[in-house]
């Protein structure tokens, strides 16, 4: 986003994405047998590490990350003061000293600006800035990552957008020529687009799906419409054209936070999996699987230099992953809804993992136990199903200092309280955050309950705190 768009004067939404926690940028390379710098076996008990987020936006993500990982650095960026100012701001009333926040476009960061990092992230960034930003954040991995480093990037695909691009263009050029606030010409320029619609002719002709699409975009939060549909530049990509752009600052590509997308069978029928083995491993499979399954949007795992694991050497390594349960016991339900349908789950396999995971956080080689099954292998396979669920998440190897998380969920609540929609809690043993509805959030913070004593609300709300209790999400006195 350059200062000219319509949508810069915005704040965009401020929003935790749980994709680029630590946790889970370590877990996806070793998922796929490869090392990453900053999941060696050496490093593997270290809170120590450098993380940068390049458009960070108002930096919930990062601030929560910051909170959970207080013995690594987290390293903020954006072209926006509002930005900027208002993460710099939770930062200091919640006390995280292990957070610097830049305010800079990508082209004027200077070399002493950041230093040598193990993870970075750029999520909602990559479709919607010039060539000439891109170059320059290319130009930053190449100088910055580490060997081993790992680097996220989120982007919209081709496969679904190309019939959209002609008309964010449309919507674009309308607003550009509008008057009023910016909120004001976005809801004008998608009027002017719906009236269009209504001449049913030519390239409107029985557009029913764009119809509906209109509908759900002017009612949803203006904020993320202006960011997503009201810039300059917009380009969804294949995963070919991204992969091949990585290289240039030697970072290959491993893997995807959607690990769902490693379940084959749950993601596409036998005949489409066949369809897809056929084509030669690399990027052009992916973008053909993307075709495939429709996928509109992609969160992708890059490595500076990943290391292939020797059989024995990644069975060592499975096994001290550990996971923690994020939804209730009760709510882990067999029948789980994934691409390909709703899917059984075997009660007996999973069953013994869930209830272990039910009493706190756990290993790959502890589930192994209770679970009856010496192949650590085959349990992994499992807690990656319960990932896919969202049943389960990554943790960090081992629970960081909950102080700082404490005195950042205090922040949130207080937010909450004046109004914000914050539905995430800072949890040290995750090193990234645990969801809540932002209306226990208050009650969490002030100890209260207006559930009656022995009704399943009170039940559900007592197993809640237990959960959270776990992940040890709790707040230190004021």
């Amino acid at each position: 986003m350059s200062a000219d768009d319509i949508a810069f004067a915005i704040p965009y939404t401020n929003k935790f994405f749980s994709a680029l926690s630590p946790a889970m940028l370590r877990f996806v390379p070793l998922l796929h047998r490869q090392h990453a710098g900053a999941s060696l076996p050496g490093a593997r008990g270290s809170g120590r590490f450098t993380y940068a987020e390049f458009g960070c936006g108002q930096g919930l993500s990062l601030l929560i990350m910051a909170a959970a990982n207080p013995d690594a650095t987290f390293y903020g960026i954006d072209y926006s003061p509002a930005h900027i100012a208002r993460a710099r701001a939770m930062a200091d009333r919640a006390g995280l000293a292990n957070v610097v926040l830049l305010e800079r476009a990508f082209e004027e960061l200077r070399p002493d600006d950041l230093p040598p990092l193990d993870m970075a992230a750029i999520h909602g960034i990559w479709s919607w800035i010039p060539n000439a930003s891109r170059d320059a954040l290319l130009g930053l991995f190449d100088r910055h990552m580490k060997p081993g480093g790992i680097v996220y990037v989120s982007y919209n695909t081709l496969t679904t957008w190309t019939g959209l691009l002609p008309i964010q263009k449309l919507l674009y050029d309308h607003a550009e020529q509008s008057t009023g606030t910016p909120e004001e010409r976005a809801r004008k320029a998608l009027d002017f687009l719906e009236s269009l619609i209504a001449v049913n002719a030519g390239h409107f002709k029985n557009a029913k799906a764009l119809s509906e699409w209109v509908k759900q975009t002017k009612s949803g939060d203006i904020r993320y419409v202006l960011h997503e549909y009201f810039v300059r530049h917009w380009e969804p990509t294949p995963h070919s054209d991204v992969a091949r752009r990585m290289a240039q600052a030697k970072l290959s590509f491993v893997g995807t936070t959607d690990v769902v997308d490693t379940l084959e069978r749950f993601v596409m029928a036998p005949e489409t999996a066949k369809a897809l083995a056929e084509v030669p491993a690399g990027p052009m499979r992916e973008t053909v699987g993307d075709l495939l399954r429709n996928n509109s949007f992609r969160r992708d795992i890059y490595v500076r230099g990943p290391i292939p694991m020797l059989p024995a050497e990644w069975r060592d390594i499975a096994r001290d992953l550990r996971f923690a349960l994020v939804r209730l016991r009760d709510r882990c339900r067999m029948s789980v809804s994934f691409p390909v349908g709703t899917v059984e789950l075997n009660e007996s396999a999973f069953r013994p993992i869930l209830d272990r995971l039910a009493e706190g956080p756990a290993t790959v080689g502890e589930l192994s136990a209770v679970a009856g099954d010496a192949q650590n292998g085959s349990v992994l396979r499992r807690v990656v199903t319960m990932v896919a669920a969202g049943y389960v998440q990554p943790a960090a190897p081992v629970d960081a200092d909950p102080g700082p998380s404490q005195r950042l969920n205090r922040v949130l609540a207080a937010e909450v309280a004046a109004g914000h929609p914050h539905d995430v809690l800072a949890s040290p043993v995750l090193g990234s955050g645990a969801r809540m509805a932002a209306s226990r959030i208050g009650d969490f913070a002030a100890g209260r309950t207006s559930a009656a004593e022995g009704t399943q609300e009170r039940k559900d709300l007592d197993a809640e705190r237990a959960m959270m209790a776990w992940l040890r999400v709790g707040f230190a006195p004021a």
